[in-house]
C-alpha cells in the first residue's frame, strides 16, 4: 500500500454501491483470517482450511472477463484502425495528445491532481488505521468517503489510510511482548474486540496503552455455537429447545466441568459426547479469548469454579484450531460418533452459509447469553489532532452508509441490530441474544495468564496407594481404591496425547525392599510401548490394580522417590506435577521420618526446575497435617475427600492449583 492510498493492494479499486435482494451473495472476510487478507496472485497462500477457495466479496466488483464465443457473442473481425484526422493540415492523434498535455502545463494542472492530491502534501494530517480483517472492507469504504470530504482538523486536511491487521499482532506491540508483524503502532485501532485493548491495558508495561482515547464500538457480533444444519435438527428432534444452555451443551461435548456426574448433564436430552467442540487459539482469535471470558463468566458464582473452570479450558485445549475458517472446514468430518462443532462469531455463520455450502451451518444462540465481539474504534495517538482526526472517522464509521456496509458484511449494529438477511433459513436469528457483562481488564489479564498456565502440556506422575485399607467402602459398591482408580480414568480422559503419564503404586516392600513400584513409566500418552500405546497401558493397570492385604503405607520414602525422579527427568516446557492418593498416614517405621521427608524436599527443591506435589486424601484416618506440609513446600496443597464425588470434585481443584503457582 503506498503512502497515499488508503486501500490495500487485494482491495477491488470500483466498488459497487450496495444492492440486490435476499439472495444475494455474501462473504466471509474476517474470522477465516486472522492474519488479513491475502494478496491475489499466484504466490499467495490459501488459510488453513480453505483448500484454496478466494472468498466472495460483496464489495468485489462483478468479474468482467470475455465470455466464450457463442450463438450470441460469435467471435467479430477486428475492427480496422482508422487513420489519424488531419485539421487544417495538423496530425491528430497520440503525438498530438502528448503535444496537448505540455500545452496544458502551468495553466490546467492544478485542475487535474487537485482532486486527488490537495490532502497528500506535507501539511495533511495523515492518520494510519489497523483495522481487524473481518471489518477492513467496510471501514476502507468508510475511510473513503471520509478522505473525499475533506475534513479539516486546524485547519490542516485530515485522511485516513487503512491497513487490514491482525488484532492480535497489533497487540502484541502494544503490550512491549515482540513484533509479530506489525512494526509501528497505528494511530486508531479497529480490532475486532475490546478484549485485545482491555488485555494491553491490564499488562504491566507502561507506556504504549496510556492516552488511548475509546471512541466507540462501529458494529457487533455475538460469540455463538455453530453446528451443521443436520446436526441442529436431530437436536430439535430429541426435544433440545432452540435455546438450550451452555452447561447442557458443554456436556455433551464432553467438558470435565460435568464429568463427575456421570454421562450427560441432568436432565439433559442432549446425548453425552455428542460433540467435538473447537474452539479457535484463544492466543490468536478474539473468538477464543471470548470463550474463556464466557466460561468464567458462567462459572463465576460456583463454590467450585475454579476446578470446573479447570475442566472447561482442558476441553478447549483438546479442540483448538488456529482459526475460524478451520472449524467450519472440519464440518462434515465426523470423528466416531462425534460431530464437530463450533465455538464461532455469528458473522462467520453468515458468511459461511453466504459460500452457499452443501450444508448449510446453524447459530446456536444458548439461553445464559452470550459475549460480544465489538470492533470498537480507539486512538491511539495522544497527538490531540489526530484524537480529533480519529473522532471525525468515527463518525463516517456510524453513518447510516458505513452500517449499511458492515451489514451487507453479516455484522449487527453496535446495539445489536441485525441485518435485514438475517433469517431461519440462513441459519441466523433477527433478535439479538442476552449480552454478558464486560470483563474488566485486571479479569482478562488473569483469565488469560489462567489458559497459558492450563494450556500447557501435563508431565504427571500419579501413584495410588494400595495398602490393606484402601479396600474399605467410601461408598455402598464402592471402596476407596475404586473410588480412586475411577476418578484417576476420568482424568485420564481429560488428558491431550501430547501429555506425559505414569503410573506408580505404593504400600510397604513392593519390590526388592522398596515401598513403590512402577507400573508405567512416564512419558507420552500417544506413544507405542509394544502392541498399545501408553494410555492403553495405564487404562490396563488401572483395571489389573488391587491391594496388597495388610500391606501399611510407606508414604515418606514414596515421596521423596517420586520427587527425585521427576526432578531428574524434569522437562521445561511441561507442568512437572506428583498426583499421590492415600487414605492413610506412614507407617513404614524403617523408612525417613516426615522432619527427613521435609528437609530432603526443601533442599532438593528447585524454582527454576519446579515439581509440583498434590496430595489426596480419602477417609476419616489421613494425616492432613503431614501431607498439607509435604505438599505446600512444592506449591502444591492437599486435600481430603470422604465421598467418590469430592474425589472428583478435589482432583479437578488440583489440576487447577496451578493457576496460583507460587501463591497458593
Amino acid at each position: 500500500m503506498s503512502g497515499h492510498d488508503d486501500v490495500p493492494e487485494w482491495a477491488p479499486r470500483n466498488l459497487p454501491e450496495s444492492g440486490g435482494g435476499p439472495d444475494a451473495p455474501y462473504t466471509f472476510l474476517g474470522a477465516s483470517y486472522p492474519g488479513g487478507v491475502p494478496s491475489p496472485g499466484p504466490a499467495a497462500e490459501p488459510p488453513p482450511g480453505t483448500a484454496g477457495e478466494r472468498p466472495f466479496d460483496p464489495f468485489e466488483k462483478p468479474d468482467r472477463s470475455p465470455r466464450s464465443a457463442g450463438p450470441a457473442h460469435a467471435a467479430r473481425p477486428p475492427r480496422r484502425p482508422r487513420p489519424p484526422k488531419r485539421i487544417g493540415g495538423i496530425l491528430l492523434g497520440p503525438l498530438a495528445g502528448a503535444v496537448g498535455l505540455v500545452l496544458l502545463t502551468g495553466i490546467g494542472a492544478w485542475a487535474l491532481t487537485s482532486a486527488g492530491d490537495d490532502c497528500a502534501g506535507d501539511d495533511a494530517l495523515t492518520i494510519s488505521v489497523a483495522a481487524a480483517p473481518e471489518i477492513a472492507p467496510a471501514v476502507i469504504r468508510a475511510a473513503r468517503r471520509f478522505n473525499d470530504a475533506r475534513h479539516e482538523v486546524g485547519d490542516r486536511c485530515v485522511r485516513a489510510n487503512v491497513r487490514s491487521t491482525d488484532p492480535a499482532a497489533v497487540a502484541t506491540l502494544l503490550s512491549g511482548k515482540g513484533v509479530a508483524g506489525v512494526t509501528e503502532k497505528p494511530d486508531v485501532w479497529i480490532p475486532d474486540s475490546s478484549l485485545w485493548i482491555r488485555l494491553v491495558e491490564g499488562s504491566d508495561r507502561d507506556g504504549p496503552a496510556a492516552g488511548f482515547t475509546h471512541v466507540g464500538g462501529i458494529a457487533s457480533s455475538p460469540v455463538v455455537l455453530a453446528m451443521p444444519a443436520g446436526l441442529a435438527a436431530r437436536l430439535r428432534n430429541l426435544g433440545v429447545p432452540a435455546q438450550p444452555s451452555w452447561k447442557e451443551l458443554l456436556a455433551a461435548a464432553g467438558t470435565a466441568a460435568n464429568a463427575e456426574q456421570g454421562p450427560g448433564a441432568p436432565g439433559s436430552v442432549i446425548p453425552p459426547r455428542l460433540f467435538r467442540l473447537q474452539v479457535p487459539d484463544p492466543q490468536r482469535t478474539a473468538t477464543g479469548m471470548s470463550t474463556l471470558v464466557l466460561a468464567a463468566s458462567l462459572l463465576g458464582g460456583d463454590p467450585e469454579g475454579r476446578a470446573r473452570f479447570t475442566g472447561a479450558v482442558r476441553t478447549f485445549r483438546e479442540g483448538v484450531t488456529p482459526s475460524v475458517a478451520a472449524e467450519f472446514a472440519a464440518f462434515g468430518q465426523e470423528a466416531g460418533d462425534r460431530q464437530p462443532i463450533a465455538l464461532a462469531p455469528e458473522q462467520a455463520v453468515f458468511s459461511h452459509n453466504a459460500k452457499r455450502p452443501a450444508e448449510i451451518a446453524v447459530a446456536v444462540y444458548p439461553s445464559e447469553g452470550t459475549v460480544f465481539l465489538d470492533h470498537p474504534l480507539t486512538v491511539l495517538s495522544d497527538d490531540p489532532a489526530k484524537v480529533s482526526a480519529g473522532r471525525l472517522l468515527g463518525r463516517e464509521l456510524t453513518s447510516a452508509t458505513a452500517r449499511e456496509d458492515v451489514g451487507r458484511l453479516g455484522f449487527r449494529t453496535s446495539d445489536g441490530g441485525a441485518p435485514g438477511t438475517f433469517s431461519q433459513q440462513n441459519g441466523l436469528a433477527a433478535r439479538a441474544p442476552k449480552a454478558l457483562p464486560p470483563a474488566p481488564a485486571e479479569q482478562v489479564t488473569r483469565i488469560m495468564q489462567q489458559w497459558a498456565q492450563l494450556s500447557l502440556s501435563i508431565r504427571m506422575l500419579s501413584i495410588i496407594d494400595i495398602s490393606g485399607s484402601m479396600d474399605r467402602k467410601i461408598a455402598p459398591g464402592a471402596s476407596r481404591l475404586q473410588s480412586t482408580i475411577r476418578t484417576a480414568q476420568n482424568g485420564l480422559s481429560l488428558l491431550p496425547d501430547d501429555s506425559e503419564l505414569g503410573q506408580w503404586v505404593f504400600s510397604t516392600e513392593l519390590e526388592g525392599g522398596k515401598d513403590w513400584r512402577e507400573l508405567v513409566s512416564v512419558g507420552p500418552l500417544n506413544e507405542r510401548l509394544g502392541s498399545a500405546t501408553r494410555r492403553q497401558l495405564v487404562l490396563s493397570a488401572f483395571a489389573q490394580t488391587r491391594v496388597k492385604p495388610n500391606g501399611g503405607t510407606g508414604l515418606y520414602e514414596t515421596t521423596i522417590a517420586a520427587f527425585d525422579h521427576m526432578k531428574r527427568t524434569y522437562k521445561p516446557e511441561y507442568v512437572n506435577s506428583i498426583l499421590l492418593w492415600t487414605d492413610g498416614k506412614n507407617e513404614d517405621k524403617d523408612g525417613p521420618s516426615l522432619e527427613e521427608t521435609l528437609d530432603h524436599i526443601r533442599r532438593a527443591y528447585d524454582p527454576e526446575r519446579p515439581v509440583l506435589i498434590n496430595m489426596f486424601g480419602l477417609g476419616k484416618g489421613v494425616d492432613v497435617g503431614a501431607l498439607r506440609q509435604i505438599a505446600r513446600l512444592t506449591n502444591g496443597d492437599a486435600y481430603v475427600a470422604e465421598t467418590p464425588g469430592q474425589v472428583q470434585e478435589l482432583f479437578l481443584k488440583a489440576l487447577s492449583q496451578r493457576v496460583c503457582e507460587p501463591d497458593c
